[in-house]
């Protein structure tokens, strides 16, 4: 019998791609996480002022608002928000350079495993990274 651990933190998922967004909350919710989700930059941070999260996770390339627009407006409302910037892109690196460059804890490059992702997720929770 397999038992799921209970939910130990509040993870916003935005991406504007549908597959990966659902396979991110697939994830992360059977790894006992809350997760909450948005379609673009703009979605998640109506998200974010309607509820606290503990870590987000942000795809960097987006309509309507990108995750570069998107980590800044984050962080300049919230500055110890934790951030983690998802990314698979042809330019990936310097997406992802960015997004630390504006405050996100951590980068993963497109296709993220399962293990990366939970692994990456609980070393933000508790402030490795």
């Amino acid at each position: 019998m397999t038992t799921v651990p209970s939910p130990s933190a509040v993870i916003l998922v935005v991406d504007d791609d549908e597959v990966m967004r659902d396979l991110l909350r697939r994830v992360l919710e059977r790894s006992g996480y809350e997760v909450v989700t948005a379609t673009d930059g703009r979605d998640g941070v109506e998200r974010l002022r309607r509820r606290a999260v503990d870590v987000t996770i942000t795809d960097m390339r987006m309509p309507v608002m990108d995750g570069i627009e998107f980590i800044q407006t984050l962080v300049a409302e919230q500055p110890s928000i934790r951030i983690i910037a998802v990314s698979g892109v042809d330019d990936w690196d310097n997406y992802l350079k960015t997004a630390r460059s504006l405050g996100a804890k951590a980068v993963l490059r497109k296709p993220v495993g399962s293990a990366e992702l939970v692994s990456t997720v609980k070393r933000v929770l508790m402030g490795e990274c």
